[in-house]
């Protein structure tokens, strides 16, 4: 009886050490990818659903491979996910807090301290449940090899479609699409 004690916390502790792994590995390629976003070599337009990446970067993930390259782009996009649902969060968050104050500083005669809206506004976060808000969406987009260079709009070099739902991705030289753009636009 006490051996399978022992194997039972074992195993625990297996399943515990592995979804560390597992979460430090995600750390580690978000903290690299937003260094990538500093470094100005991947640029993400949230308006246009468009992912910019420095030509550099690109050569040195397709020299890896097609499935490097397929990791990269889910990884991209993940962290790129990660942060949108963060800020949704955050923006739902602040819209709580800020109601609950307003709605307790209606009733009051005196007006509410610093330290008494500093309390509902904990309580009212304290209320909030993870299914109170619904993710985001996940939406395709497209993404753009950029030439590097000192002029303000450098030149694609390459385009592409990624859908995070599917893992289904094209890309394209832009010179052939280009063409084919300037085509049905006559």
């Amino acid at each position: 009886m006490i051996k399978n004690i022992f194997r039972y916390f074992s195993k625990e502790r297996r399943a515990q050490r592995k979804k560390l792994k597992e979460l430090s590995r995600l750390s580690n390629v978000f903290a690299t990818i937003s260094k990538l976003e500093t470094s100005g070599l991947l640029v993400w337009s949230e308006k246009d659903r468009r992912l910019f990446i420095a030509q550099s970067l690109a050569t040195l993930m397709l020299a890896k491979g097609a499935e490097a390259w397929t990791a990269f782009v889910q990884n991209v996009y993940l962290c790129l996910y990660y942060q949108k649902c963060q800020s949704a969060w955050q923006q739902y968050i602040q819209q709580e807090e800020l109601a609950a104050v307003r709605k307790a500083s209606l009733g009051a005669h005196p007006p509410l301290t610093r330290s008494d809206a500093d309390r509902i506004r904990t309580a009212a976060r304290q209320r909030i449940l993870e299914s109170d808000i619904e993710p985001p969406k996940v939406q395709p987009f497209k993404f753009f090899i950029m030439r590097e260079s000192e002029q303000p709009k450098p030149d694609p070099i390459a385009v592409g479609y990624f859908d995070p739902e599917t893992g289904d991705q094209e890309i394209a030289p832009w010179d052939e699409v280009s063409e084919l753009v300037r085509a049905d636009a006559k």
